[in-house]
């Protein structure tokens, strides 16, 4: 495993790693300051059970319903990974990965995988990469994706910011996706109104706030897709990002998930919208914006 620092022209700092191209501290300018990811040991990472920390998720983000989707009239049966369910690409997803680096600057690393044709149940031979660019304060995370055959893709970063006890969420989405008692979306989506899923206005957040769905941001293309903030609203980070949802996961051990992607399960609810083919590119693009009113 190969421990890769980036430092932006005033002192930030972005340490990532070849294993799962996970993000493992950001210390944004003059990079003194704690780090806004939270971090676990090599050892928990490798571990099945492990929280996918600042790691690229995929082949697909989120779940993917009864391992199994149709493309092309042709069923690819996946290897689950959560009861019956594929999450997060399955046992042995990209996160578990090694991943080359492609090109290392001072401020920008790009970090290469390649995934044979049937990976865990997946069609076709994927290339990806995922570039971190360090600026003073924030870091863009670009995940592109090319195959060799037809077959369904959604990568998602999967940081774990880190603000502090009882940040402040604000999500601008006036849907989101109900899930049924295994984490799987219902059919459709419901309205955030009158719900503790209503977090257009800001509200806390923990541990036992009992959150792991999907928000359909309002608007396409980059806009932003989340505000957090420390509980003393004196720091904070902003994302932005092109994807449709943004997946919010408070059950971590530390900090509160935020993870830009495509539609959970979108292989059996949206397939035209995941599919990915021969000499297409697949490309989302994800920035972290820190602010400190302190430093101002």
């Amino acid at each position: 495993m190969e421990r890769i620092q980036l430092v932006s022209s005033a002192g930030a700092r972005l340490e990532v790693l070849s294993l799962g191209a996970a993000v493992d501290a950001w210390h944004p300018a003059p990079g003194t300051g704690p780090s806004i990811v939270a971090s676990w040991p090599v050892k928990r990472r490798l571990e099945r059970a492990q929280p996918y920390a600042g790691a690229v998720v995929g082949r697909y983000a989120n779940r993917i319903a009864d391992a199994r989707f149709v493309l092309d009239g042709t069923e690819h049966r996946l290897v689950p990974s959560e009861g019956a369910h594929t999450l997060h690409g399955g046992p042995d997803g990209f996160d578990r990965r090694e991943w080359d680096v492609a090109e290392l600057g001072a401020d920008r690393a790009v970090l290469r995988l390649v995934s044979p044709d049937g990976d865990q149940g997946f069609p076709g031979t994927l290339t990806a990469t995922a570039s971190y660019t360090l600026l003073d304060d924030a870091v863009e995370v670009v995940l592109e994706a090319t195959t060799d055959a037809p077959t369904v893709v959604g990568l998602a970063s999967h940081p774990y910011l880190e603000l502090g006890p009882d940040p402040v969420l604000t999500v601008p989405a006036a849907r989101y996706l109900p899930v049924d008692g295994t984490g799987v979306p219902l059919p459709g989506s419901a309205a955030v109104d009158g719900s503790p899923f209503d977090l257009r206005h800001g509200r806390a957040v923990g541990p036992s706030s009992g959150l792991d769905h999907a928000f359909v941001v309002d608007g396409s293309g980059p806009r932003t897709v989340a505000v957090l903030a420390s509980a003393d609203g004196r720091r904070s980070v902003t994302v932005t990002s092109d994807q449709p949802t943004l997946q919010v996961y408070t059950g971590g051990p530390s900090g509160v998930a935020l993870e830009a992607q495509r539609e959970p399960d979108g292989p059996n609810r949206v397939l035209d919208e995941v599919v990915l083919r021969p000499g297409d590119l697949y490309r989302s693009t994800t920035r972290w914006t820190y602010a400190d009113a302190a430093a101002r």
